[in-house]
């Protein structure tokens, strides 16, 4: 079962719709809270002009104690709420109402009503007090206290958020259609560069046109426009590495091609012995250039198929290295020697690679050195934790004209009868190119041969 692919669409969708429905959920929040705080205001003043009208009702009738049925009819009848009232002299007591009913602090007459929250069993009632003087005792106060519950608070508060959520809900919904609208709008702005790249023929890797397209799209088309510069550069490298295997290739295959012709044509012991030895030398020479381009190939592969550089230890590298090229030297009748500490230099890069070129600048001293000559490995550790590593030789050496063409492929110096590929030096600059190291060419000991010197970085913590 294959997996959809995620939908960039959906994403933003989700990601808008999620806060939106935030902001729909504290709006009703808000809403519930002014409808409650408006219906507060309301009944509290309903609760006032009752206080008012009780306080009136009662200096109208300032010689009775109580009220009449009809009267507290009047004042407590309520179908939602619990409604209860107090009528105090701050001379006599209480004179009618509710003896359960908070009493106020206040004692004297005040234009301000008192407001205050009580519970009375399990029930939240809302308070509201004023005081008045009273009418037949100048000396007197009345403190006139009527609550009720707030059930008819919170039900208007209800009422109204029922009425609100409709309608904030369609806004919701048509605040969703625009943003899908404007997603889908927006998503066009990438058509061109689809267009673009599904339109384009498979050897075109020229960077994309990055102009038209949104801002926040350009780092994805400098990716793939790096992404396609280090494909032509691969597809070059195998191209380069195609025509050199060709180039390298053509030569000792037709010459093994005319020594079978001749053996053929001459069946004669000393031409067939002669045409062998031909073909064994051809043979030979043509393993060793199969092998230089499979190095080559090897030193230009992308990082991932070598492994991730690391710290190694230089020194003890290029002494097994020059250890094991010493037979090679032997039957050469040269002096290998290494010159430098037996460990402790440390540089970051890959082994394999590194001896590779090491490999490759030995052998090219010891074949174009002197038969009987002396060839020096030496390194030496620099500053700043970089390291010097050189090859000299006291052959013939190279003209300083020529020098700055060594390293090309195929590059031979004229007059140079020596065998060779030409592609000793050129793996040697590819290893060290993917080292950040400098290659140098210069003259060996007294003034003679060639000096190959490789610098390396300090290595990375």
């Amino acid at each position: 079962m294959t997996q959809s692919s995620p939908s960039l669409r959906r994403r933003l969708l989700l990601f808008v719709a999620l806060p939106l429905c935030a902001v729909l959920v504290c709006g009703a929040a808000l809403t519930y809270g002014l409808a409650l705080f408006y219906a507060n205001r309301v009944y509290d003043r309903w609760l006032l002009d009752s206080a008012h009208a009780l306080g009136q009702l009662v200096n109208s009738d300032a010689g009775r104690n109580e009220l009449s049925d009809q009267a507290r009819i009047l004042l407590q009848y309520d179908p939602y709420d619990r409604v209860v009232f107090a009528v105090r002299s701050a001379r006599y007591g209480l004179l009618a109402g509710d003896r359960a009913l908070p009493q106020p602090r206040a004692t004297r007459p005040s234009s301000q009503p008192l407001y205050s929250n009580f519970r009375a069993d399990t029930t939240s009632m809302r308070m509201v007090s004023v005081m008045l003087a009273n009418q037949d005792d100048p000396d007197d106060t009345l403190v006139i206290s009527t609550a009720e519950s707030v059930n008819k608070r919170h039900l208007l508060a209800r009422e109204l958020l029922g009425a609100t959520i409709p309608i904030e809900l369609i806004l919701l919904l048509v605040a969703m259609l625009l943003v899908w609208g404007g997603v889908n709008h927006g998503l066009r702005v990438l058509d061109p560069l689809t267009r673009e790249i599904r339109q384009r023929d498979a050897g075109d890797l020229s960077p994309l046109r990055a102009s038209d397209v949104p801002r926040e799209v350009q780092p994805l088309v400098a990716t793939i426009d790096a992404l396609f510069a280090r494909m032509e550069r691969m597809l070059a490298q195998q191209q380069r590495f195609i025509a050199d295997a060709a180039h390298q290739l053509r030569t000792p295959l037709a010459g093994l091609r005319l020594q079978a012709e001749r053996a053929l044509a001459d069946p004669s012991p000393e031409t067939v012995r002669e045409a062998l030895a031909h073909v064994e030398r051809l043979s030979t020479g043509t393993a060793r250039a199969a092998g230089q381009l499979l190095a080559l190939a090897r030193a230009q592969a992308p990082d991932r198929a070598l492994g991730e550089a690391a710290p190694l230890d230089l020194a003890e590298l290029v002494r097994d290295e020059v250890a094991a090229r010493v037979p090679a030297a032997l039957a050469q009748k040269a002096d290998l020697g290494y010159s430098g500490p037996s460990h402790g230099v440390s540089v970051s890069g890959n082994a394999t690679l590194l001896r590779e070129l090491l490999g490759n600048l030995i052998d090219n001293a010891l074949r174009y050195g002197r038969r009987d000559g002396v060839v020096t490995v030496s390194l030496q550790p620099g500053e700043d934790g970089q390291a010097l590593l050189a090859v000299s030789d006291d052959g013939e050496g190279v003209p300083e004209a020529l020098r700055p063409r060594l390293g090309e492929r195929f590059f031979r110096v004229d007059g140079n009868r020596r065998d060779g590929s030409g592609l000793g030096l050129a793996i040697v600059r590819e290893i060290a190119e993917r080292h950040d190291a400098t290659l140098d060419f210069g003259s060996g000991p007294e003034d003679r041969g060639l000096r190959v010197e490789v610098r390396f970085p300090a290595a990375a913590a």
